[in-house]
């Protein structure tokens, strides 16, 4: 079965920015199709420079279990590169789920900052939620909150 693609109930916003103090996003993906390993969900659009506060997401589905992991398409990773779990990793359906420092992909596993060039054409990266197991069910769907912030500077 092919892969696809679904976006959120806040993905085609604008990017929240505020300049002092926490910004939170939230909304809800829902597949239209039966779920397939590989599938994807755009979750929401987060700008350069935030520094990630707190994220959790809680799924269901009409199977008897589904694993998905949550993270960003770009600005994560050494030259600008992607992590699809840095936020959680094949979390467990029926459950909340939440940002564990632990999946940070800085040295120490301090928390995530979204960094990206000076020549990336959009400026923001996507949060993504990606099926990594499970049975195919028509019934999917992934409730996220997101919190980020772009105060500082943070010590050197």
């Amino acid at each position: 079965m092919a892969t696809a693609t679904y976006t959120s109930t806040v993905y085609n916003n604008t990017p929240k920015f505020q300049h002092i103090g926490n910004v939170s996003v939230d909304g809800q993906v829902a597949w239209t199709a039966p779920s397939t390993v590989g599938d994807i969900g755009f979750c929401v659009k987060v700008p350069h420079g935030a520094k990630i506060v707190d994220f959790y997401e809680y799924h269901s589905t009409g199977a008897s279990a589904q694993a998905l992991s949550f993270g960003f398409d770009k600005g994560i990773a050494a030259g600008g590169g992607g992590n699809l779990s840095c936020l959680i990793a094949s979390g467990a359906q029926g459950t909340m789920n939440r940002y564990s420092l632990g999946n940070s992909p800085n040295a120490g596993n301090g928390p995530i900052r979204i960094s990206l060039s000076d020549a990336d054409p959009v400026r923001y990266a996507t949060l993504q939620a990606k099926v990594e197991s499970g049975t195919t069910t028509t019934s999917l769907f992934v409730n996220f909150c997101l919190t980020y912030r772009f105060d500082g500077p943070d010590p050197v």
